[in-house]
């Protein structure tokens, strides 16, 4: 499926291109230009940037250009010359469910949108047999894991545990509701199951949300009980995301070959119709304009500079709001071996400052994994450790894509639990762009030191994903 670019939009995002560079050249970061890209990038005009539409396109090519005018190499597709671009455009294909999907067990059925809802899938069927465990006890490899929810417990957390049991290796999850989940248990009930149809066939997989009356149910059960998941599934679509990705390759014969990710994501949440309020669109300013603005500014530094030792790699990932589909297919077609990706640093959310920390501070997910965070905040880094481990954010932006594939992978992030978070309310007036601008200029020097070191981060024992 081909979209259509809007023209108008298009020339909008030229002309406002072309006033940025009339902004004097520095190497320090500005206020004056965080504020010009995270105008462009956060605007209504860009109606959210829509994982996979036309608008997250649109926020590619714009990264796509900055990149090309600080002197990047280009990294993406070839563009309309035939010569190398810096857009990559990747194509996802998705499976869905032509009728709402149940679970089986014994006797009784129970039906998305009715006494269960689907929270995630990665598959049209999965099965496994019951074990009812708590949370942070580790699953049988292939079962279908039960777990019930007490009063007051935060569903982000029961959503991150469940996240971890699958990847331990359960095939199903049931979790008890929470009365979070029950208040929207018609959003829900209303949404199209669909997952990602991957190039490598992943091991099946789904999350289940039931209601208490099944979830008493369910307990009574006996352990080894066969659960089954699945449905009759619609045909495949295929659309597109789009990868924004330059380079600047490294000088040392030797550490030349050795390549350091600097990087973001793109989209956000797009408009929602659906939305309760008048303002329709997700406009994404923290989530995640102002990291991607990061990864420009950090571009245009570094690549205003003496050239590293190291190759370096900016990349803003297209559609991580959907799953990651973007940053997967960056690592899984590296232009180098694998072994080369010494580490990745991803900027996530840092358009506000976080009251758990110090103003200058931002913190690093997964601090405590790898040796990388400590060697940054030795060369002057302000990074210190995530102040909400329960959040369990090391695993939920695309660094975790990268570190599930061994690579030292972390987020940078200062984001305080603002309640504007996936909500219309994430916009350009709740930005603070001193605490931005002071924040990314706080990398460059760390940054400039990795790039031009031999040190290689290590995972520490135990701590790898």
């Amino acid at each position: 499926m081909k979209i259509l670019l809007n023209r108008s939009v298009l020339l909008a995002a030229i002309i406002i291109s072309s006033n940025i560079l009339a902004i004097a050249q520095s190497s320090k970061v500005d206020e004056r230009r965080v504020r010009a890209h995270m105008k462009f990038l956060a605007g209504d005009a860009m109606q959210g940037r829509g994982s996979g539409t036309q608008y997250e396109w649109i926020a590619a090519e714009y990264v796509g250009s900055q990149f090309m005018q600080y002197g990047l190499e280009a990294a993406g597709d070839k563009d309309f010359d035939g010569m190398p671009g810096y857009v990559q455009t990747v194509n996802n294909s998705r499976a869905s469910f032509a009728e709402s999907p149940t679970i089986r067990y014994g006797t009784t059925t129970l039906t998305h949108g009715d006494e269960m809802v689907v929270l995630r899938t990665n598959s049209g069927a999965a099965f496994g047999n019951l074990q009812k465990i708590s949370i942070g006890e580790t699953p049988a490899a292939g079962s279908a894991v039960f777990l019930r929810s007490k009063e007051g417990d935060d569903p982000r957390a029961i959503q991150q545990a469940a996240q971890a049991m699958t990847a331990a290796g359960a095939s199903i999850v049931i979790v008890e509701e929470t009365p979070q989940w029950r208040a929207n248990w018609a959003n829900y009930a209303g949404r199209r199951i669909s997952y990602t149809v991957a190039s490598l066939t992943p091991r099946p997989s789904a999350t289940i949300i039931v209601s208490k009356a099944a979830a008493a149910a369910i307990s009574q059960m006996a352990d080894g009980t066969r659960v089954d998941f699945g449905g009759k599934l619609a045909p495949v679509q295929t659309s597109q995301t789009w990868n924004a990705i330059g380079k600047i390759t490294g000088s040392d014969a030797g550490l030349g070959s050795e390549a350091i990710v600097l990087s973001s994501h793109l989209d956000h949440l797009g408009v929602r119709t659906n939305a309760p309020d008048d303002d329709k669109i997700f406009n994404g300013a923290d989530d995640d304009a102002s990291g991607t603005v990061a990864v420009i500014e950090l571009a245009r530094i570094l690549g205003s500079g003496k050239r590293p030792k190291r190759t370096v790699y900016f990349v803003s990932f297209g559609s991580e709001e959907a799953g990651g589909i973007g940053s997967r297919h960056f690592v899984d077609n590296l232009p180098f071996a694998k072994e080369k990706l010494i580490a990745n640093l991803q900027w996530e959310m840092i358009g506000r400052p976080d009251a758990k920390v110090k103003p200058e501070e931002l913190w690093l997910t997964g601090y405590e994994r790898s040796n990388l965070g400590p060697e940054l905040a030795k060369r002057g880094a302000k990074l210190v450790q995530d102040p909400h481990p329960t959040e369990n954010f090391f695993q939920r932006s695309d660094n975790y894509t990268l570190a599930r594939q061994g690579i030292v992978a972390h987020t940078v992030s200062s984001f305080g639990l603002h309640t504007d978070y996936h909500r219309a309310g994430d916009e350009l007036d709740t930005i603070d762009f001193v605490h931005m601008t002071r924040s990314i200029n706080s990398l460059v020097g760390p940054i400039e030191w990795l790039i031009n070191s031999d040190f290689r981060p290590a995972w520490v024992e135990g701590k790898r994903p």
